[in-house]
């Protein structure tokens, strides 16, 4: 197979793979953008100190459930030291919200009101009942401790009661099977839940208490359903209830309501946790990030191949367009692969661009010296990428080398920038060594690649200087 043959095939091979890399890349709305880009929730979760790594993984899972059922595509979910956990939702429309889903703790435990005792007219008298002050002390005594904050209506006015609890609920969440919203008959939002077999047969057992106990004195009992501490609702019980069918009533909004479902479809975290670092970045500042990140990367894109036409002239228009090849099959990798691009990400972009004519610049001066020295353009072509392909290896290589560190031990922004950079710059050893040669043989017998001004590639002859009559300057 001649060389000319052979460079032919590397065309070919080249427009296939820009033919398939244009399908993923195009149009630029198939690219998965950051919620710095298109806006979204970041935050760092923190666990109290002392939590277990099964607890932080296992939170990491119930949060990555809650996300998936929000809709949020491409959300970033990850631990953060020994003790904090990232999220990264792009896209969200109420961060707020999604805040308070992926973050509720979500303990619900059924408890029957006569165990709850007296009750009081603060949390903080609830707590000196127990002899503390907190919560975290209350944790720590002996046995089954909780306060239970419940908003009892009365005569169409409300009144806060608070109950210091000491007797375990037999039955809690952790033993539902599903949940979803339903209306009651008034069509007012609800939740309606169904228990797991074991649970199914103890819900059946102590509305079954409760109903023999009414009964017996004629006094309705009450099963209070409590969420995090707070008494959702209290409904009689006049009957045993099988079958494992219960539901929350109370005064939800319809969103209310589906995102409790979420909630206590997912389970609940094995540890509370709390916010330390948040930051949301609107639609609107997202959009305009994304459009000075594209208007810089096709200014950058533009100047590039200015100069390099102006400068090297036919041998510049080559480079130019070996540099569109670049662009269009970077992006088609990284669409492909399903990149989620980031600020960081495009400023790893934009600074392979300038880095992808490196090589080139590096070849074609190689080539002006072997036809300073007499060669012809199609063995200047030969020699010149011949020569200068070991210092254009070495200097990719401490880049790509240097990009597999950072995306190693970085995270976030920096990795995204590390993965950009070490693609691209793989990539542009590529198009330069492969492409802008295979070109430029394919051309070299067109006749204006025969002319040396027209190329780029004429030299400055020296001149003689004159010598006078005795041989010295």
């Amino acid at each position: 197979m001649s060389r000319i043959q052979r460079d032919a095939g590397i065309l070919v091979l080249v427009a296939i793979l820009l033919g398939i890399a244009a399908y993923f890349a195009f149009p630029l709305s198939k690219t998965n953008l950051g919620l710095d880009l298109q806006g979204g929730l970041a935050v760092i979760l923190q666990a109290p100190e002392g939590t277990s790594t099964n607890d932080i993984d296992r939170a990491v899972t119930i949060i990555q459930n809650r996300v998936n059922k929000l809709g949020v595509a491409e959300p970033e979910i990850q631990t953060q030291g020994q003790d904090k956990i990232s999220v990264q939702l792009p896209g969200i429309d109420n961060p707020e919200e999604a805040l308070k889903i992926i973050g509720k703790t979500a303990v619900l435990e059924f408890h029957e009101v006569s165990d709850f005792g007296t009750p009081y007219k603060s949390e903080a008298e609830a707590l000196a009942a127990a002899n503390v002050d907190s919560e975290a002390a209350l944790d720590a005594l002996e046995g089954y401790h909780a306060v239970v904050h419940w908003g009892v209506d009365s005569g169409g006015a409300s009144s806060d009661q608070w109950f210091l609890v000491t007797k375990a609920p037999e039955l809690t969440g952790a033993m539902l099977k599903d949940a979803q919203t339903g209306f009651d008959q008034n069509n007012n939002p609800k939740v309606d839940m169904q228990f797991e077999s074991e649970g199914a047969t103890l819900f059946a057992e102590i509305t079954g208490r409760l109903a023999d106990t009414y009964k017996i004195t004629g006094q309705y009992e009450l099963l209070a359903i409590v969420l995090d501490g707070e008494v959702e609702s209290a409904p009689r019980v006049l009957e045993q209830i099988s079958g494992g069918n219960a539901e929350i009533t109370g005064k939800f909004s319809l969103d209310d309501a589906k995102n409790l479902a979420l909630v206590l479809q997912t389970g609940a975290l094995p540890v509370e946790l709390t916010s330390v670092s948040q930051n949301t970045v609107g639609a609107v500042l997202g959009k305009s990030a994304l459009n000075q990140a594209l208007m810089a990367g096709a200014i950058g894109l533009l100047l590039i191949m200015v100069f390099m036409v102006v400068y090297y002239r036919l041998l510049g228009l080559i480079a130019s367009l070996a540099l569109i090849i670049y662009t269009v099959l970077f992006l088609g990798i990284l669409n492909g692969i399903g990149v989620t691009m980031t600020l960081p990400g495009i400023a790893g972009m934009i600074l392979t661009l300038g880095m992808a004519v490196d090589a080139n610049v590096l070849i074609f001066a190689r080539m002006r010296d072997e036809v300073r020295s007499g060669k012809t353009v199609g063995a200047a072509t030969s020699a010149g990428f011949r020569k200068a392909f070991r210092a254009v290896f070495d200097c990719n290589m401490t880049t790509i080398i240097t990009a597999i560190i950072l995306f190693w031990a970085a995270s976030g922004g920096i990795k995204g920038f590390a993965l950009t950079l070490g693609v691209g710059v793989a990539l542009s050893m590529f198009t330069a060594v492969l492409v802008t040669r295979s070109i430029l043989i394919l051309l070299s017998g067109w006749r204006p690649f025969r002319n040396l001004r027209l190329l780029g590639l004429h030299v400055t002859r020296e001149k003689s200087l004159p010598v006078n009559e005795g041989g010295r300057l």
